[in-house]
């Protein structure tokens, strides 16, 4: 009896080894994935001056990446991030569409040399689905028309309810936005000519189809698809 009772001590001491090894497996996992997470959400990070309304500088944290080339030139694109975000992104209050903001700002390089242009002063914005256009047929892409964004302004936690279609050209020259802010953006096309931008939004109850230059920005056309039916 007294062999039994020590082999079931013996048994319930390995078992709760085994259970505070498993914990603490677990718990090195846990740390592990933090401290990998905080360094990935380090990368390509970088102290930057930047001037304020009053004429000052403040240092913001800015992440830098996502380097693209321009089609057609040779412009390089590099999308901005801020630091502060810390990786959250911005959604529309509406929900469900999958729409995500995070870039604060664009830059361009030029060739030949000389300072880059910033599209915005500030780092107050975030970017969503920014998008090279150009005519596109059978699979191939022609070179950059002018490049396509949407804008929502926010803080951290916020969530807008609208979103300011915009473009600029392919060097990051002639920033327009398209129209008054609009609910959300379905879809986007360039015609066949590559002469106008075609979007279809969702607007104050209604579904419309708006028409844009892509020499001047300028709106053409505006077209009601249909009223949409209120919750």
């Amino acid at each position: 009896m007294a062999e039994q009772n020590l082999f079931f001590r013996w048994l319930y001491r390995l078992l709760a080894l085994g259970a505070l090894g498993l914990l603490l497996a677990i718990a090195y996992a846990i740390v592990a994935g933090e401290l990998s997470s905080r360094r990935w959400q380090h990368r390509n990070t970088v102290a930057v001056q930047q001037p304020t309304a009053d004429g000052r500088e403040k240092v913001e944290e800015l992440r830098f990446g996502d380097l693209q080339v321009i089609r057609g030139s040779a412009v390089r694109l590099i999308k901005v991030e801020s630091e502060v975000d810390r990786g959250k992104r911005l959604g529309l209050s509406s929900g469900g569409y999958g729409w995500n903001f995070r870039t604060r700002n664009l830059v361009f390089v030029q060739p030949g040399g000389g300072p880059a242009r910033w599209l915005f002063k500030d780092n107050g914005q975030y970017l969503g689905d920014v998008d090279q256009l150009c005519v596109c047929r059978e699979g191939t892409k022609g070179p950059v028309l002018a490049l396509y964004f949407e804008i929502a302004r926010g803080d951290e936690t916020g969530r807008p309810d609208s979103v300011s279609p915009a473009a600029t050209r392919a060097d990051g020259s002639g920033y327009a936005v398209l129209g008054k802010p609009v609910a959300r953006v379905l879809d986007k096309e360039v015609s066949e000519d590559g002469n106008t931008l075609g979007i279809l939004v969702e607007d104050e109850g209604k579904l419309l189809y708006r028409r844009f230059s892509l020499e001047t920005f300028a709106q053409l056309q505006e077209q009601l698809v249909t009223r949409l039916q209120r919750e």
